[in-house]
């Protein structure tokens, strides 16, 4: 091609950038006007939310903070639906979501899909930090594959009284589509490009004529111009790429296409490294990556609260295994690294070793995981104490039934006395094992779900005042000299009478056994905001301080000894803990060693 027709053609080129500037920055200027204007419909929007349906909910004279959140956001579904059907128009979604759990509470958006995974999403993860936050044009896939953009608007709320954490108690998140802006700009797009092509038309003839006036004087840099294709000339040739023919346009169509390549690529690793980065940041479990050198070039903050301690980043590998006594393989090599458990004061972490290699299959590295499995590990701790104390419990009675038995049928049954004796012994040891038995799946209905109750409005102070008149009367008959007192107060509540009656004589029961002669029972009913509190306090012998938080698992006993020979299977004061659960209740214990035992009973008021 000719120096003119390339002069030319550089000439409708700086017509088409004009015409491109002018129409990019017209562009540019109508996003932010719409960005503008969305933020602050999605603001105002998130505000009337707040205060129609979450203020107000709070706000509302029959609530109390301390009903808790499912009472506060009972009271949000009515609100919603009606500020959704009355003021929300179709193309905006709103979002009420927990702070606590991060489910969402409210939407008018379709629960049906799987669209809806917002931990994700900076803007709630920004309002999770306790600010507001706004993002447009932010494109997501549905559940069929197809990308939707959105402008999205994330707040915090905080309420006073919910929580104690530093999370806020709920997050409203609403976005609008961005679809109708997008067909709108595309018109407005191709409207401009109509207008270039008929600006270009235009500088054509002109360029012709002018280029064939400076023919004569730009052959002389013809030689200039083909050494410039080859050089840094690459960037102005690209606007040239599709309409020029000779080597010069060839190398520019090259090049375009290459920086198309390197952007969509750029633009993938950009959105892979930001998930990665959120994935990472929410992550519970602590990771590590090292290189073949054992450097460290990448870990999350998860990993330092894991392992507690600081400064991970300026640690070698070796040095790290050193401090988390974990050895190196002897051959240096990192493929044969295996998984190990490791202990950290109270905590189990399992410790995961992942290579990673090149195309080529060497190793680059290796990835460490570690979890925290301390709870899998007291609960497996757990299930295995559970079984080897219902073995052992079960297995004592049988084996006195069994040689008792034997020494009958050796002949010892020939006396009277001793086969009264005996079969005396035998009885008392079988009703252990069915009381055992029987404690076993009333927790097993507790456990299922499956226990029933007979609720009638109960004089809580008639059931105490009972149960002591009971335990006074087996003192006298066991000629033990214990004090009773109480003080009650007429307490009305909806329960089950013989279950509750069952929690009072198991406490009572245990205080009587564990008091000794001469001891002292109070037990008092007080009255404090929507509770009712029944005190039972002994001076016995009291519980060690690192038992109390354990005299409610099941067979769990403070003294085995003295328990089994003071009788009971190990299980009441588990079965109480359920059954005051079941009535919206709770139980708790304070003690002393040697200086006695408080238990506390605490029945709402209002339970139904």
């Amino acid at each position: 091609m000719s120096i003119r027709w390339k002069l030319a053609i550089m000439f409708i080129s700086l017509v088409f950038l004009v015409m491109m500037s002018t129409g990019t920055f017209i562009i540019v200027t109508l996003r932010m006007s719409e960005e503008t204007a969305r933020a602050g419909d999605l603001e105002g929007r998130a505000l009337d939310i707040y205060s129609t349906v979450i203020e107000a909910a709070f706000n509302m004279p029959d609530f109390d903070p301390s009903d808790g959140r499912d009472a506060l956001e009972a009271l949000f579904t009515q609100s919603f639906s009606e500020l959704v059907s009355n003021r929300i128009p179709e193309g905006i979604q709103a979002f009420i979501i927990s702070g606590e759990n991060f489910m969402t509470l409210e939407t008018n958006a379709d629960r049906s899909t799987d669209f809806y995974n917002f931990m994700t999403q900076q803007v709630v993860i920004t309002a999770l930090q306790g600010n507001t936050d706004f993002s447009a044009w932010r494109s997501y896939l549905d559940h069929l594959g197809n990308s939707y953009a959105w402008f999205e608007f994330a707040m915090p709320v905080f309420l006073d009284g919910m929580t104690g954490s530093d999370f806020p108690d709920y997050v409203i998140y609403i976005r609008s589509s961005a679809e109708t802006f997008n067909a709108s700009l595309r018109r407005i797009t191709q409207t401009i490009g109509l207008v270039s092509i008929f600006a270009l038309v235009a500088s054509s003839v002109l360029s012709v004529i002018f280029a064939g006036s400076l023919t004569q004087n730009l052959l002389r840099l013809n030689k200039k111009i083909k050494e410039f294709k080859v050089g840094a000339g690459a960037n102005p040739l690209t606007v040239t790429a599709k309409i020029a023919n000779d080597e010069i346009g060839q190398l520019a169509v090259s090049f375009n296409n290459m920086e198309e390549n390197l952007e969509r690529g750029m633009a993938t690793l950009t959105n892979e490294k930001n998930k990665m980065e959120i994935i990472m940041y929410n992550m519970s479990d602590g990771v590590l990556a090292y290189d073949e050198g054992g450097v460290l070039i990448h870990s999350n903050y998860a990993c330092e609260e894991l392992l507690g301690m600081e400064n991970i980043v300026s640690m070698s590998m070796a040095e790290l295994f050193a401090k988390i006594d974990i050895d190196l393989p002897e051959d240096g090599s990192i493929e044969n690294m295996e998984d190990a458990i490791i202990n950290i004061g109270e905590k189990y972490i399992n410790t995961g070793f992942n290579p990673y290699k090149d195309h080529s299959g060497r190793i680059l590295g290796v990835i460490i995981v570690f979890q925290d499995i301390t709870k899998h590990m007291l609960l497996d701790n757990m299930r295995k104490e559970f079984v080897a104390n219902v073995s052992h419990e079960i297995r004592t009675p049988l084996t006195t039934i069994k040689s008792y038995t034997e020494t009958l049928l050796d002949g010892a049954a020939e006396s009277e006395d001793l086969r009264n004796e005996f079969l005396s012994v035998i009885n008392s040891e079988a009703d252990r094992m069915a009381a055992i038995v029987k404690d076993l799946l009333e927790l097993s209905r507790f456990d299922s779900k499956r226990m029933e109750f007979d609720y009638k409005f109960t004089d809580l102070a008639e059931l105490v005042s009972s149960n002591v008149r009971q335990h006074k009367v087996s003192a006298d008959k066991l000629g033990k000299e214990i004090n009773f007192t109480s003080h009650v107060i007429s307490a009305h509540i909806h329960v089950d009478p013989e279950r509750i009656n069952q929690v009072l004589n198991n406490i009572i029961t245990n205080s009587f056994r564990y008091s000794g002669d001469n001891a002292k029972i109070d037990v008092d009913i007080h009255e404090s905001g929507r509770f009712y509190m029944v005190y039972i306090t002994d001076n016995g012998i009291g519980i060690p301080r690192e038992d109390l938080r354990r005299v409610f698992e099941r067979f769990y006993r403070v003294d085995k000894a003295r328990s089994r020979e003071l009788g009971g299977t190990g299980l009441g004061l588990s079965i109480a803990k359920e059954i005051m659960e079941a009535h919206g209740g709770r139980i708790n214990v304070s003690s002393e060693l040697g200086e006695g035992t408080t238990m506390m009973l605490r029945f709402p008021k209002e339970f139904s």
